[in-house]
Order: structure tokens, then C-alpha cells, then sequence
């Protein structure tokens, strides 16, 4: 049976006549879980019937700009609090972080909630328990699993070294707007020969030489708006904060090399491999710990300020 097609109008209507009070959107079907996770705790205490929507659910399915079309729709009508006929339903949007603070494009609102770090898959490798997710996944021993890996912050810190280079090209491009083939579209850096390998300096250069043809500056103004760049990376990289620019799926290249490592010292099950590391991942987050008070305070002031609490 085919899906009704909405208006945004239509869609709002629904939303008034249903019996959800808060309506949660996020942007992949793979966010859901944790948002879900999330919520519920306020929702259950206080009794209120929640529904989380994604991007794809929505009349206009342009993942993270079908959140912001609707929620701008949304604020224009005065409903993202939403009174019909005494029912009230609250709208809060939980958003991937991307580069939108380096672009200044970050949307200030209680009904918006960014991702501290780059994408939500970032916190899976910073909140989860990477070694008992991998285990579980491939089926293998925690203790060789913890034996390949190590400690994990410094595995994250290393993996998102080793792309630093990428990840300097990446955000020039994006942040100038630069058709260029250094995007965070894609899976792997076109910079290293894989997870663990060196930089390729003559890819580098190349790629360099590539964005600074698109840039339409001359070579010293270039030179010098890249190196602020990289500055400001390196100075986040030396804080700690690399998970505000790594790409939280970015890590995956990485576990799937020390995954290959596991493979040479006993048999393993490789059989959808990266979703399973995922769900793992999922089920090893605690959600009673202070990374999730982020996300969980706006949905508790907003219960609050309406008066559902």
C-alpha cells in the first residue's frame, strides 16, 4: 500500500490530532535508538506520548535540510509548541553538528539540539565500550579484542591523526564552498593508502594545489588562509577535541584494519560486518551517564515550560 503524500500544512495537521505530545525529528533511521534512549526516561516520568520522526518520514526528504525546512515552516506558524483545542505538542530536532559551528551556521534555538561533536556516530566510539561491541559483533575472545585495540582513547586519537591531513583538506573545501574531491562524503581519505597508511605526500600536494586553483586567491593569500586552518585543527587536535572535525564514521576504516588483525589469530564472523558494529555499539552506550544530560536537559526544560512535567 502506498504511503500518503503531505503537504507541510497536512503534515502539521496531523501532528495536532494526534495524541503524541512530543514530536522528536532526527535526521537517519540509524538515529532513532538513541534518541529514542534518550527521551524516554522524561517522557516515561512525566507520562507524555512521544514519536520520533526522520528526515525520510517527512513531506521533503533532504535528510538534515528537511529538519530545518520544517522546523523554519514550524516556527513561521508559531507551532513549535503547538496549542489545538487544549492539546499541546512540543517539536524538538536533534541535528548532526557537521561543520556548521567553523561556518557559523549553527541555528540558535531550545527547539534545536546539535551533536556536541561532528555526527552522533561520534559518541558510539567516545561513550561506548568499543571492545565488548567488536566482540560481540565478530563473535571473538574481549581479551584479544582489547589486546589488538589498546587503550581506546588513545585509538581515537591516533585514527583521527593519521586523517589529520584529510580532515584539514576536507574543511577548507567545505567551508569555502570548493567543488573539490576533498569532501566528507566519502568513506576513506584520498590522501592515505588506508586506515593506519602514511599520507601520500604527492596526493596531498595535489590536492592541495587543486583547491587552491578553485579557491580564486592568489598563492599567498592562499597560503596563508590555509595555514590559519590548519592551525585551528591542529590546536583542536591538541586539546583533545579532534571529535568536533573527525567524522565519527570515519573510525570504521580503522576497527575494520584491527578486525583484519583478529582474523589472523582465529576464526571470526565477518557477516555484515559494519552494521553489527554499529548495533553493538548502540547497545554498550549508558544513557544514564553526563554525555546524554546534553540532549536530555531542552527536552526537560521544554516539558517544563509547557506546563507537562
Amino acid at each position: 500500500m502506498r504511503k500518503l503524500k503531505y503537504s507541510l500544512s497536512g503534515y502539521l495537521r496531523l501532528m495536532q490530532i494526534s495524541n503524541t505530545q512530543l514530536f522528536i525529528f532526527a535526521e537517519g533511521i540509524d538515529d532513532r535508538y538513541i534518541y529514542i534512549k534518550l527521551a524516554e526516561t522524561e517522557c516515561r516520568n512525566n507520562r507524555i506520548i512521544m514519536e520520533i520522526k526522520v528526515a525520510k518520514e517527512l513531506p521533503i526528504k533532504e535528510g538534515k535540510r528537511a529538519l530545518l525546512k520544517f522546523f523554519d515552516f514550524l516556527k513561521a506558524k508559531s507551532s513549535l509548541i503547538n496549542d489545538f483545542k487544549g492539546k499541546i505538542t512540543i517539536s524538538i530536532f536533534f541535528l548532526d553538528k557537521d561543520l556548521d559551528d567553523f561556518l557559523r551556521i549553527k541555528r540558535h534555538s531550545k527547539h534545536i539540539i546539535y551533536t556536541k561533536t561532528y555526527e552522533l556516530e561520534n559518541y558510539l566510539f567516545l561513550y561506548g565500550n568499543l571492545a565488548e561491541a567488536i566482540s560481540a559483533s565478530i563473535s571473538a575472545d574481549p581479551n584479544l579484542v582489547n589486546e589488538i585495540i589498546g587503550n581506546e582513547q588513545e585509538w581515537r586519537l591516533r585514527a583521527a591523526t593519521n586523517w589529520k591531513n584529510w580532515v584539514k583538506l576536507c574543511i577548507y573545501s567545505h567551508s569555502r564552498k570548493i567543488n573539490s574531491d576533498c569532501r566528507y562524503s566519502f568513506a576513506l581519505s584520498k590522501v592515505n593508502g588506508g586506515a593506519y597508511m602514511g599520507v601520500d605526500r604527492d596526493k596531498y600536494n595535489r590536492y592541495l594545489s587543486e583547491i587552491e586553483a578553485l579557491s580564486n586567491l592568489s598563492h599567498e593569500k592562499f597560503l596563508n588562509s590555509y595555514k590559519r586552518l590548519s592551525k585551528k585543527v591542529d590546536k583542536l587536535y591538541s586539546e583533545g577535541q579532534h571529535d568536533l572535525i573527525f567524522k565519527g564514521k570515519w573510525y570504521i576504516p580503522f576497527l575494520v584494519d584491527n578486525i583484519n588483525k583478529i582474523k589472523e589469530r582465529c576464526h571470526i564472523n565477518q557477516t555484515g560486518l559494519v552494521p553489527k558494529i554499529y548495533s553493538c555499539l548502540r547497545l554498550t552506550l549508558n544513557f544514564d551517564d553526563n554525555w546524554a544530560e546534553h540532549f536530555r536537559t531542552p527536552i526537560r526544560n521544554l516539558l517544563n515550560e509547557t506546563g507537562l512535567s
